[in-house]
């Protein structure tokens, strides 16, 4: 996946705050979500999520280019 695609699938995680119901989404696997993910935290040199077994959160970073990433009219929601 090149860098937007990563971006693409950072924002779909985002939103959903599942890298399952983001791949149901983008029509690719769980797997292949996590992955990218993490690709996109290796390039950044920041975690973008809180991960545990039960929940997902963003972390400030990850706050952040998610609202740099969304149009101007949904910043605020």
């Amino acid at each position: 996946m090149d860098n937007m695609s990563g971006v693409s699938v950072f924002v779909q995680a985002a939103e959903t705050l599942s890298f399952v119901e983001a791949g149901r989404v983008l029509g690719i696997s769980a797997s292949a979500v996590g992955k990218s993910i993490a690709r996109l935290e290796n390039r950044l040199g920041a975690r973008l999520f809180h991960r545990s077994t039960r929940s997902m959160t963003l972390t400030a970073e990850g706050g952040a280019l998610h609202r740099s990433n969304i149009p101007g009219d949904r910043k605020s929601t």
